[in-house]
This record gives structure tokens, sequence and C-alpha cells, in this order.
């Protein structure tokens, strides 16, 4: 009898054994695709001056302009160092632009403009989810920055609002989830890479 149960302990802890492994290799294959994502990707990135009602519209209102005015320039891009080269060359454009911007609609705020690699959350955009991670980002702080956020992709471009209806929005591939939720999978990847950052 006892060689029978140790023999089923046995038996039992090799297949738990078993899953684990399988579990592992699993994740480690879905960790190094959402890796690979942010290095394809430039996020366009603006911060409004604080949450006032006020700031939080001129956000979007500066958000419109910079796309309709500069979300074309990197429609020649195929890859994330040319877009990243045309956005640094254009940046002092951008900031200019956006000030001026700023100025003629009666907002005295400063505006400043830089591409930065900065930590972004898992986030859903349409029917896009990014998985988190260390992003590319031209990065618009409007004033102290002390504001929500808005966010999209400049590149590829996924940024709605530069979009006219006959322009489809290129496709990011992003890892195979074998399920209708992504953001689980993302969640788990999120909080697993959190423990070491």
């Amino acid at each position: 009898m006892k060689i029978l149960l140790k023999n089923h302990s046995l038996a039992l802890a090799m297949l738990c054994g078993t899953v684990v492994a399988v579990l592992i290799a699993a994740f480690n294959a879905f960790a190094d695709e959402c890796e690979r994502i942010p290095e394809g990707v430039l996020r366009l990135h603006i911060i409004a001056e604080s949450d006032s009602a006020e700031d939080q519209d001129f956000k979007l209102e500066l958000r419109d302009y910079i796309l309709a005015n500069f979300a074309h320039e990197l429609q020649g891009c195929d890859t994330l160092e040319s877009a990243v080269a045309v956005g640094t060359e254009l940046l002092p454009q951008i900031q200019a632009a956006a000030q001026g911007f700023a100025y003629e609609s009666g907002y005295d705020k400063a505006i400043t403009a830089e591409i930065t690699e900065m930590y972004f959350t898992t986030r859903k955009y349409e029917n896009v989810t990014l998985p988190a991670g260390n992003y590319t980002a031209l990065r618009i702080t409007i004033g102290a920055g002390e504001g929500e956020n808005w966010w999209c992709v400049m590149f590829p471009l996924l940024c709605l609002p530069a979009c006219s209806e006959s322009q489809a929005a290129p496709v990011i591939n992003l890892p195979e989830t074998n399920s209708d939720n992504p953001r689980i999978k993302f969640a788990i990847f999120e909080l697993m890479t959190g423990l070491f950052r």
C-alpha cells in the first residue's frame, strides 16, 4: 500500500511539474512577443497642464492640431528608426507650431516636445491592445504637465483623428493570445515584468 501511494504521489508530482514547465514555456514565448512590439511602435503622448476642464479641452485641441499637421510626415517611414529620425528632425517645428497654436487659442502655457523612451502600462486603443513596456514616444507636455494624459500610436498610424476615411490604419502584429480577452495575458505579463522593473 505504501509503495502504491508513493508511486501515485511521484506520478502526481511529475504531472504537476510537466504542467508548470509547459505554462512557463508558453508564458516565455508570449513575453518574447510582447517585448518585441515596442521595437516597432512610436507613441504620441500628450500631457495636459492640469485636470481642469479648460486644460483637458486644450489638450484634445492640441492633439487634433498635431495629428492634422504632422502625422502625414511619418507615412513614408517603414521602421521605428526611420520614424524616430523624422520625428527628431521635426521636433523644433512641432514645438514651435504647438506653441503658436496655443497662443492663437489664447492659451499662455509653455509647450515642450521631445522624443523619449517611457514606460506605458497595458493600454487598449480601439481594437488594439498594446502590452506594458518601454516605448519610444513623441511626448508633448503642456505647462507643468500635471494633468491626465492622452496617447495613441503615431507609427504605424493608429491615431484616428489623423486618418481620412480612405486611409486604412496599418495593423500592429500582436502576439497570438488564443483568447477572446488578450488583456488577461497582458495583465499577467505586466504583473510579472513589474516585479523586475
